[in-house]
């Protein structure tokens, strides 16, 4: 197959990950810096059909509507003359589809469910916004280095309500297969689909042409051999043939597998079910921990073995900012841009209500769903380049945001991603840290008993409904800051683990601090403030008698963890509202001078 010479300005391509007749999707690194993406690009001879550059550019603005750390995030949309392409996320991991063959046996219990309430969170969050996924499948779900799963792409998803024969066979619900109007239970069934082979070692119906395959997705059955017997009332529930007698709240039906879950294995099921999905995951190798494949579609009507498995298509939050104290404090929208590059950081504070909700620097941290990423191998040499993604979230939002029936996949949430170069220094070096940020802050929102979102809007809503309320992470290492001037704090290892988020202060290193790309709107489709920007803190590596020679974990916050939550002004424990900070930080080697 031959490829456009075209290539998005601004990038280094590093290698390709996949390819089918739709495209070919690469990884590649920003020329200015920061962590890996992906890069899909509209195959050469679909560009001239207008049908086929507008479902390109659908899949981009569905992407763009969704942000949840489940999803595999957009980063840019590009539509020029000589090509088309997708920029996104690059999800360090292996695909689902992947680790089942690998494994070629059921996966744990607690694996298998694990990864349903990941994909389960991840389509909430999409049918939260009216999209409907209409192809998830083992190979649309990366699991990542921690055992937590992503959902990657959109290219056939459309909006509720509307029809079409798309998806891939295997887990195609009833519904695509006569062409009617797509709705989340279209999603439900086909992760449901995925869980029973994940918990049973295979697929629910295996046929030999697509006739007989719909025949068996339209009237029969699924066998429940393997499956444990709890879980007998959830897959027939998932799988009922009409729509309108299954789940179509993705949140409900993750409070139903949980509490299933917590009844069969205990309240620690989900740590377990990381550790074993963890495990199986790395039975599979490559020579870089990224995989994002490109869809590849067949035409309809195809009676080949292959076709049952192959792909199927018929044309188818403003902010108020101080770090003084190690602090924040509220403000307006306006006054962010102004001080995020005055004042110098040591931590990350999300303020919302008031008068305006507010994401204010004072650091940097977070918790992670990605593991990190070292592009280039250690060695005794100056150089390489090494990047951590971190999120931060709660597991009981609602005890924060005074709403009892809000669900876990609602959460507030930050999103670090790091890239320190070069990973490997001597003193005297220069070192650049870039921080690319986001964050969802939700706020004008009420939810009803049965997890219903109800978005009143910024200022809009009923007084005394909505509670305002704040947290951040990070603590005041009595670091003394000028203008423009930042920390990036070291934790060595030992006694800390690559893997994990360091509960210590860390070893801190004054850097030279700049803001950028600030923004913090109030979106009222997500019902919350949206806030992205870029940190780039820059040091020279000090002698060794101030930072000895060893491998470091390397963060902008100390710690980068929940430190503080209150809500209407009154300080709660964050443990209260099951504040997590999971995942990895960069990992940064001080050699010897």
């Amino acid at each position: 197959m031959s490829w456009s010479p075209w290539r998005l300005p601004g990038y280094t391509e590093l290698m390709e990950l996949g390819s089918g007749t739709q495209g070919r999707v690469v990884l590649a690194r920003y020329d200015g810096g920061g962590s890996p993406v992906a890069i899909k690009y509209l195959a050469p001879d679909q560009r001239a059909d207008p049908r086929l550059r507008a479902m390109f550019r659908q899949e981009a603005a569905l992407l763009q509507r969704v942000a949840n750390p489940h999803v595999a995030r957009l980063l840019d949309y590009v539509e020029r003359p000589e090509g088309l392409a997708i920029v996104m996320e690059a999800v360090p991991g292996r695909s689902l589809r992947a680790v089942l063959d690998s494994h070629n046996g059921p996966l744990a219990p607690e694996a298998a469910l694990l990864t349903l309430k990941g994909s389960l969170l991840g389509l909430a969050a999409a049918h939260a916004v009216g999209i409907v996924h209409r192809d998830y499948k083992p190979g649309n779900v990366l699991i990542q280095d921690d055992g937590r799963s992503k959902l990657i792409d959109f290219g056939v998803a459309v909006l509720t309500g509307q029809a079409g024969i798309a998806g891939t066979p295997a887990y195609m619900a009833p519904e695509q297969w006569s062409g009617q109007p797509a709705s989340p239970a279209t999603d439900i069934y086909a992760a449901t689909c995925v869980f029973l082979e994940c918990a049973s070692g295979r697929k629910p119906f295996q046929a030999q042409t697509l006739d007989e395959l719909r025949a068996l997705h339209l009237h029969r059955a699924p066998s429940l051999e393997g499956i444990p017997e709890l879980f007998h009332p959830l897959v027939m529930h998932g799988l009922a043939k009409d729509p309108t007698q299954r789940l179509w709240d993705a949140n409900a039906f993750v409070r139903e597998l949980e509490a299933r879950a917590v009844s069969t294995y205990g309240h620690d099921w989900e740590r377990r079910g990381l550790i074993a999905l963890a495990a199986v995951a790395g039975l599979i190798t490559a020579a870089i921990p990224t995989t994002l494949l490109a869809g590849t579609f067949i035409a309809s009507g195809s009676t080949s073995a292959a076709a049952a498995t192959g792909a199927l298509s018929t044309g188818v939050s403003s902010a108020g900012v101080s770090a003084a104290g190690g602090s924040a404090q509220a403000g307006a929208a306006s006054q962010a841009s102004a001080q995020l590059g005055a004042t110098g950081t040591k931590g990350v504070l999300s303020k919302v209500g008031g008068t305006k909700g507010a994401v204010a620097i004072c650091g940097a941290g977070a918790a992670a769903t990605a593991a990190a990423v070292l592009l280039w191998p250690s060695g005794p040499k100056v150089g390489g380049q090494a990047s951590g993604t971190y999120v931060i979230s709660f597991t009981k939002p609602g005890v924060l945001l005074g709403q009892p029936n809000m669900p876990a996949s609602e959460t507030p949430f930050m999103r670090f991603q790091i890239t320190v170069s070069p990973a490997r220094a001597r003193p005297g070096t220069q070192v650049s840290v870039v921080t690319r940020f986001n964050a969802k802050s939700p706020f004008g929102v009420a939810y009803s008993a049965s997890g219903q979102r109800r978005c009143y809007g910024e200022k809009d809503h009923p007084p005394g409904l909505i509670k305002n309320y704040n947290f951040g992470i990070g603590q005041d290492d009595g670091t003394k800051l000028g203008k423009n001037e930042g920390t990036t704090a070291l934790f060595p290892i030992p006694p800390n683990r690559p893997g994990t988020i360091p509960t210590t202060i860390g070893q801190v290193v004054t850097t030279v601090h700049q803001v950028s790309n600030n923004h913090q709107p109030y979106v009222q489709s997500e019902c919350a403030y949206l806030s992205t920007f870029v940190m780039t803190d820059t040091f020279i590596l000090p002698p060794s008698k101030t930072v000895k020679p060893g491998r470091y974990l390397l963060s902008q916050s100390n710690s980068p963890r929940i430190t503080r939550t209150s809500r209407d002004n009154v300080d709660i424990p964050p443990s209260s509202a099951g504040a997590t900070a999971t995942g990895t930080l960069p990992v940064f080697t001080v050699l010897k001078g």
